[in-house]
């Protein structure tokens, strides 16, 4: 139970009504006093048993700890989805319910994440609600942020008939769900391109096997299946049965490396390097994922972890819910991930790296070892020090000196056979690869 502000006002009115009436001699005011502390103390008395007297049965601690109904309140929480993107919506519908025979007056809040923006209704509500009825909080929130969030407690307060005491508990009712990075369309960007990508994807290789492409005409030999079989070639053949011939698709291996190190959140939360890269990552495989590739990850902070490759659907999913929960902690040189990755990988794959390349002696070693093993290596780097400078966090003198040993850096990283491109704020996606690449 909780004191409010009128029952704090009253209870310093009677004491200083007690206290002049000592002072003064004066049997009156004492009187009133004494009166006064009397109605606060019965008020507070009807207010601590009124949820006992209503429900007809003792509530102890153990029913407050199953979480779902506290006394005579209940709650009941919907959401509309478990899984979204970024930018995406979530409806959000709370039932409260007074089981008991008294009506009562609530404050209702149901507790959402601090990231989260509540674009439409109200997760706060301060109403009455009478016996054994109930009713709906209705609300929307936005999830600007990738990550896990939950929904929850839901925050009770009861107020008493004179509003001067409360009683506050938590409803122990959660609700998870999981917030994507969000993804760029490239494939049109891929298509449109004129010159050979790095990204080979999907390709033929001029040898017979199971495929899509047509290769050419050969005869029958036994065990062929009849699906094979061109019926026009043969009727045209003398006698002779053909069976169509395709080109053996052969699927690549592409590896996305993501810098989670601590330095990779410098800057505002929703404009960081981290941010950056976990949508490009999630946006790439998307794309490769869709070219039926085989996709595989690795995050590296205070710890490296890997997705195996795969190819599919499911894959994507599974990438996306390892990008999802990405933290940046720690602080893993680049060269300890390559060196652990390498013998698992085919040479010849592409490898793509998303970091801010920042407090890493290990840069230049890491991707000289892929180059020098005949590794594809693309560098995308979201550079911290643009988030940085347009948060005004850093000046303008600090700024162009880290931007020339920067340059340097990606200058040296070119040198070396890698395809590098230094990400700005606010650059698509489409446009950074084709920077990385000089399309």
């Amino acid at each position: 139970m909780a004191w409010s502000r009128k029952s704090a006002m009253f209870a310093a009115l009677a004491i200083a009504m007690y206290l002049l009436g000592l002072v003064l001699r004066n049997s009156q005011l004492v009187t009133v006093a004494v009166v006064l502390l009397s109605f606060l103390t019965w008020a507070a008395f009807r207010t601590s048993h009124a949820d006992v007297a209503s429900s007809g049965r003792r509530v102890d601690d153990a029913d407050a700890d199953e979480g779902i109904q506290l006394h005579s309140i209940s709650a009941l929480r919907r959401i509309s989805s478990a899984r979204i993107f970024e930018d995406g919506e979530i409806d959000v519908t709370l039932r409260i319910q007074n089981r008991s025979n008294l009506s009562k007056v609530l404050e209702v809040r149901d507790r959402v994440p601090e990231v989260m923006r509540i674009k439409k209704g109200a997760n706060y509500v301060l109403m009455e609600l009478g016996p054994q009825r109930e009713t709906e909080i209705s609300y929307t929130i936005e999830t600007p942020l990738r990550g896990f969030y939950t929904v929850g407690p839901v925050c009770i307060r009861v107020q008493d008939a004179f509003g001067l005491f409360h009683n506050e508990r938590e409803i122990h009712l959660y609700d998870d769900f999981l917030v994507f990075p969000k993804m760029e369309d490239i494939k049109d960007a891929m298509i449109k391109s004129r010159v050979p990508k790095i990204f080979t994807g999907a390709v033929n290789i001029r040898n017979p096997g199971e495929g899509s492409n047509f290769y050419n005409l050969r005869e029958y030999i036994p065990g062929d299946p009849m699906k094979k079989v061109n019926w026009n070639a043969t009727a045209r053949s003398a006698g002779k049965m053909m069976v169509n011939e395709y080109e053996r698709d052969a699927v690549s291996d592409i590896i996305l490396i993501v810098d989670s190190r601590k330095i990779a959140e410098t800057g505002p939360v929703s404009r960081n390097s981290l941010v950056y890269s976990t949508r490009a990552a999630a946006s790439l495989s998307q794309y490769f994922l869709s070219r039926r590739d085989s996709v595989g990850l690795v995050t590296y902070g205070d710890e490296i972890v890997s997705v195996d490759r795969d190819t599919g659907k499911k894959q994507l999913y599974v990438l996306l819910t390892k990008l999802a929960g990405a933290m940046a902690k720690g602080n893993t040189p680049l060269k300890v991930v390559t060196d652990r990755i390498m013998p698992h990988i085919n040479r010849g794959s592409p490898v793509i790296i998303l970091s801010p390349l920042e407090d890493d002696s290990t840069v230049v070693s890491a991707v000289r070892d892929l180059r020098s093993r005949n590794f594809d290596v693309t560098v995308l780097s979201p550079s911290s020090l643009e988030f940085e400078f347009d948060a005004r966090r850093l000046d303008r003198t600090g700024y162009e000196v880290l931007k020339t040993e920067r340059d340097i850096l990606l200058s040296e990283l070119r040198g070396l056979g890698a395809n590098v491109m230094d990400w700005e704020p606010d650059m698509l996606l489409n446009t950074a690869l084709a920077g990385a690449r000089g399309f």
